[in-house]
């Protein structure tokens, strides 16, 4: 009897634990103790160099983050826990092909302030990051498209109209694309972009289709993983196109905008439309309102609901909201 009772706990104790086991907050070690009453974190989306938008890779822009304290953002050292710039945007800013941090309204500061400018960009220097604020935005975005035979090419779009590269001139490229089926049409006007159907596959660095054309969305790539979507729904996919995480989860972070011609300026559309990042093992997903942290093997890091919120992990540190405040914690494999 004691023994079936014991198989039949033990059997109760995995079935609540899920697949591979369950990690808890209270065996991670704090790197920054939960002291920041930040109001969100996010990553910073670079639009620049694909589309839909990943996450930034440049040198000076690595290890920083988005910011939300009364009401307005600024950028995050993720290792320090310091702050810059925080009072310059209204909403999450992205990075634009020349590199400066952006919203399509212009933000809550008055472009013509110098002395706004200067103040915020000598924080954003003492931060040390790249990050700068400025006037004049550009240098497009770029897409990526496969053709009959499945060749895919890369598709730079800016105000000069389209520019057709092979992937091999492309710098800083993650280990995951999205790629839609689709071809340039010379129109005489500098060409048209002229895409199959709605759908994206995912493809390796070197163009080779991982994936068939069966996702409705496709963003947030890293060398680890690529966030894809099916009936509104998100999990990813590792760099050998197989699915680690099921599409079960929900967006929650970043805005896009679209043109309003009743007000005559660019206004937010839609608020919480991308998934995160999958970087340092792991990325944060939201289930009907609860933050869990899942790891590649399908196991978690972190239970659905055992932290209030989290930010994709940096640097063997993740950011983590526990009893109304924020701090890191040092992944498991960081420790020491």
């Amino acid at each position: 009897m004691k023994r079936r009772f014991a198989a039949l706990a033990a059997a109760l104790a995995l079935a609540l634990t899920g697949c591979g086991g369950a990690g808890t907050l209270k065996s991670m070690e704090w790197a920054i103790g939960p002291a920041y009453e930040f109001e969100a974190v996010e990553p910073v989306a670079d639009t620049a160099l694909m589309s839909p938008y990943t996450v930034t890779r440049q040198p000076g822009e690595t290890g920083y983050y988005l910011v939300r304290m009364g009401g307005s953002w600024g950028v995050l050292e993720v290792a320090s826990g310091k702050t810059a710039a925080v009072g310059a945007f209204s909403q999450p800013p992205t990075v634009c092909g020349l590199g400066h941090l952006y919203t399509p309204d212009s933000a809550n500061l008055q472009w013509e302030d110098k002395a706004a400018y200067d103040r915020f960009n000598a924080e954003l220097e003492t931060l040390g990051t790249s990050y700068r604020l400025e006037t004049g935005h550009g240098g497009g975005t770029t897409y990526f498209l496969a053709d009959e035979a499945g060749a895919v090419t890369a598709l730079s779009v800016s105000e000069n109209g389209f520019n057709s590269r092979p992937l091999t001139e492309l710098e800083d490229l993650p280990a995951l694309l999205p790629v839609r089926r689709g071809r340039v049409v010379d129109n005489g006007d500098g060409g048209r972009m002229e895409i199959e159907n709605d759908l994206y596959a995912v493809a390796a660095a070197d163009g080779a289709l991982l994936t068939d054309f069966v996702y409705e969305n496709a963003c947030m790539a890293t060398d680890e993983a690529i966030a894809v979507c099916k009936e509104g729904k998100w999990g990813y996919l590792d760099a050998s196109g197989r699915e680690i995480v099921p599409c079960e989860y929900e967006p929650f972070w970043g805005v896009t905008w679209e043109w309003s011609e009743e007000k005559g300026e660019q206004q937010v559309a839609a608020a919480g439309v991308w998934p995160a990042p999958f970087t340092g093992g792991c990325a944060v997903v939201k289930q009907n309102g609860a933050t869990g942290v899942v790891k590649a093997d399908g196991s978690w890091l972190l239970k659905p609901g055992e932290v209030e919120d989290a930010a994709p992990a940096f640097g063997g540190l993740l950011w983590v909201k526990t009893e109304g405040k924020w701090g890191a914690v040092k992944l498991p494999e960081s420790r020491g």
